[in-house]
Parts: structure tokens; C-alpha cells; sequence
């Protein structure tokens, strides 16, 4: 089974929850946070974090503070106690995502829709998404365009090899039926749905275990509960 949970994050946090969250984190996030200017900034990293302990300790069992994470080369996160425990994390904006749960590797992605020069896509898009997406209405263009960012960040995260993978190396199309996949990883499937009207979510999963068709909401109320 796998999960997907996405926490909207507040404009504050109260002060007792607060330092709550940042006992629960690690001192390099601790230290992370005290550095961003933006107190939203914080709130993101330490919440990403925290969202994540939570769901990884229902998994394994373990208490969210015991639980230490190491990187790969590239940066994906993995559980040392439990290493082949699939998980991925993002955050943007005002929302972080945790997908997690079956045996194969998973990937997630939120990112905030901003207005960008659609040229972005010609560097970044392989020549078939781009014409995909030049072909669309100009008024859906800004969505289509997130929902390709999303869907190829979600996939480089779940084969843990990040931008070390150029981005226009792979395709993500939508198929008749409407739903996403990419002619160059056909053991995987994908995930895209926006969060609201200014967010867009993606998942990449394994084909062999089906990917939820839609995440579920956490609200802090409830992440708190687990750790207060």
C-alpha cells in the first residue's frame, strides 16, 4: 500500500508547537531553520521533516525522534534502521507532501504555480513535451507546463539520481485515457492532480502497486497530536 500526505501549512504556528516540531527535528535542520529570513521558509523545511518522521514511525514502528536519515550521492533520503522502506518528500509554497510505503521506489513533487516564459521549456522539456505543450489552449499552457515539471521532478526523485538526469532525456505524456505515463520508464506510473489553484502535486510509483488516486489531507492540528 502506499501513502501520499499532504499538509497545508499555516500562516503560524504557535509558539508551544513550534518548539515542539523543532525537538523532534534534526540539529541540522534545526540549525537550517534558524537561518532562512522568511519564517515561512522554516515552517516548510521543519514541517517537510516532521510530516515525514510521523508517517516513517507508523511504518516501522519506531518513536518519530529515534528515527535517522542518511542521502545518497544525489540527495534521496532513505531511513538507516530501515533502508528499503520507499519515501520522498517536497515542499513549496504552502504545502509539503510525504508519499510512502510498498517495496519499490517512490518519488514526489509540489511545486507553486508562478506566471514563467513558456521558452523555459524548450531548455528544459524534451522536443516532444514541448511541442505538446505549445500545441495546448494559451489558457491551460501554465497548468500543462506544472504538470510536466512536476511529474519529471517526481520521477528523478524516485529513481534518486535528482538533475544529475537531464530533464529532457525522457517524455511524460498523457495518454487517451488521460492519464500520465513516459515511454522511457513503463514500470513505473504517475501521479498528477493540482493541490488548489496555485499548487501542483506529482508521484511516481512502481506499476506493480497502484498509486492513490488521491492524497490524503493532514491539517498541523493532527500532526501535532503525534508529537505533543
Amino acid at each position: 500500500m502506499i501513502n501520499i500526505q499532504v499538509l497545508r501549512i499555516p500562516e503560524e504556528i504557535p509558539n508551544e508547537v513550534w518548539h515542539s516540531l523543532l525537538a523532534l527535528v534534526s540539529a541540522e535542520r534545526r540549525q537550517q531553520a534558524s537561518r532562512f529570513v522568511h519564517q515561512a521558509d522554516a515552517y516548510r523545511s521543519v514541517l517537510g521533516e516532521t510530516l515525514a518522521r510521523v508517517t516513517l514511525g507508523k511504518w516501522t514502528g519506531a518513536r518519530p525522534g529515534d528515527l535517522v536519515f542518511i542521502r545518497n550521492t544525489y540527495g534521496k533520503p532513505s531511513l538507516i534502521s530501515h533502508p528499503d522502506l520507499p519515501f520522498n518528500v517536497s515542499h513549496s509554497g504552502d504545502w509539503v507532501a510525504v508519499i510512502s510505503g510498498g517495496h519499490a521506489p517512490l518519488g514526489v513533487d509540489v511545486e507553486k504555480i508562478s506566471p514563467i516564459d513558456m521558452t523555459i521549456a524548450e531548455r528544459f522539456f524534451s522536443p516532444l513535451e514541448s511541442r505538446s505543450l505549445a500545441a495546448e489552449p494559451a489558457e491551460q499552457q501554465l497548468e500543462t507546463f506544472y504538470r510536466l515539471w512536476t511529474l519529471k521532478e517526481s520521477y528523478i526523485k524516485a529513481i534518486g539520481m535528482g538533475l544529475s538526469m537531464p530533464l529532457d532525456s525522457f517524455s511524460m505524456l498523457r495518454g487517451m485515457d488521460g492519464l500520465w505515463y513516459c515511454p522511457e520508464a513503463p514500470t513505473y506510473q504517475f501521479l498528477s492532480q493540482p493541490l488548489d489553484e496555485g499548487h501542483m502535486l506529482a508521484a511516481t510509483g512502481s506499476a506493480a502497486m497502484e498509486l492513490p488516486t488521491q492524497p490524503d489531507v493532514i491539517t498541523i492540528e493532527e500532526l501535532s497530536s503525534f508529537i505533543l
